[in-house]
């Protein structure tokens, strides 16, 4: 008896330390809350297609949208065609391509597959009225008009090395936007490696005059301290263009949490975005020299990831898109990124959840999507999606209303 009932003991003991580790993981998960007013809020769905011109593509993952004299435009960069798409959403029109390989300012080939970043655009935005904003590669930016003729080039290696700053700085159109704020470009700070013992920047603001850069007093979040940057892919800024005046609104990939700068007095405000299903903060993951990249992949089917959190100003709610969790098992078949649910949470201004969607599968293409006064749209080009048209390029707008 005494030997079973301390073999309970240790079971006990065991159970115990196991829920402790876990809840150490959780105390740095702020849980949402559900507006009360939610069932107030009434969801719609439309549909725009816009007929595909020669050269044109369905689907854009680096991208940036503009509003000019009260009409929508997309600007897509086309790796195939290496150029720019302009496509007028207003008026559901393919305008012009803008080609970069024509142009004195691009002698470095792209890479058409847009495979390797080192020779991609990773990034646009719109500058003002009618200036354009092109990172290529992270290595520059360039500052051009309508028409690709130079304003300005910023050599973004050059500018971290007379700024003394101990790494470099970029953006990427799939997480952290370049963005203007505060009368700035809102850069990622990245560094060559992390100690995990004290916490750096990561967020540097670039004054477009005097190339000075400064860095804000934001680092990656306490979770990712804890687990020593163990997370895989997954460890990334989310920021985007929409945001409230006076706020930054940025998250991380790898957990549920929203993080909102005040720029008046410098404070910073956490608050909580969890799903109701799925998980909501990465499992850590070792790698070692020489182990198999596959076990990444695996670890990016099997955890949450959290996309970047737009604001709407024409209905004053906030968006954010997660891809969540799935096994990477299937039966004898073996899922892929492609094969996880695709969850849309809305929130008020207080990040109280209005709605929390799970997406039908298949049918959307993550990460492109963008506001404007029309809703929120999604492109519905998902290559799995058997409604895929090859010739139009197809969105669904979803807009609240209360």
């Amino acid at each position: 008896m005494i030997r079973v009932a301390n073999l309970y003991l240790i079971i006990f003991i065991a159970l115990l330390l196991c829920a402790c580790h876990k809840a150490d993981k959780n105390i740095f998960i702020i849980n949402s809350k559900v507006a009360d007013d939610a069932d107030d809020y009434k969801l719609k769905i439309d549909s725009v297609s816009i007929p595909l011109k020669e050269g044109f593509d369905t689907l854009y993952y680096t991208y940036t949208t503009y509003a000019q004299q009260n009409q929508d435009f997309l600007i897509g960069y086309n790796a195939k065609k290496a150029c720019l798409d302009i496509i007028n959403l207003t008026k559901a029109k393919c305008v012009k391509h803008l080609f970069l390989n024509k142009t004195a300012l691009f002698t470095q080939k792209l890479d058409r597959q847009d495979l390797d970043k080192s020779k991609s655009i990773t990034d646009i935005t719109v500058i003002g009225n009618d200036s354009i904003l092109i990172n290529d590669s992270n290595n520059r930016l360039l500052l051009v008009d309508t028409n690709l003729n130079l304003i300005k080039a910023f050599d973004l290696n050059a500018i971290a090395k007379n700024n003394n700053l101990p790494g470099r700085v970029i953006s990427y159109s799939s997480n952290f936007r370049m963005l203007e704020h505060d009368n700035k470009l809102l850069l990622n700070q990245i560094y060559p490696q992390y100690s995990w013992e004290k916490k750096v920047s990561v967020f540097s603001a670039l004054d477009m005059k005097n190339e000075k850069l400064t860095e804000l007093p934001l680092s990656f979040s306490d979770y990712l301290y804890e687990i020593t940057g163990k997370g895989g892919y997954l460890v990334n800024v989310g920021t985007s263009e929409y945001q409230k005046n006076g706020l930054l609104t940025y998250n991380y990939m790898y957990e549920s949490n929203i993080y909102q700068f005040k720029d008046k007095d410098s404070t910073l405000t956490i608050y909580g975005g969890t799903m109701s299903g799925g998980s909501n903060y990465v499992t850590p993951i070792e790698y070692k020299g020489g182990d198999d990249l596959k076990k990444w992949d695996i670890h990016n089917v099997e955890n949450t990831q959290f996309f970047n959190v737009m604001y709407d100003k024409f209905r004053n709610v906030y968006y954010r898109f997660s891809l969540k969790n799935i096994d990477y098992k299937n039966g004898k078949y073996f899922n892929s990124i492609l094969d996880k649910p695709l969850v849309l949470m809305i929130f008020n201004e207080k990040f109280e959840v209005i709605k929390e969607i799970t997406l039908p599968l298949y049918i959307y293409a993550p990460n492109t999507w963008f506001i404007n006064k029309q809703g929120l749209y999604i492109s519905s080009a998902n290559k799995k999606n058997k409604f895929y048209a090859p010739d139009k390029i197809k969105f669904h707008i979803y807009k609240i209303t209360r």
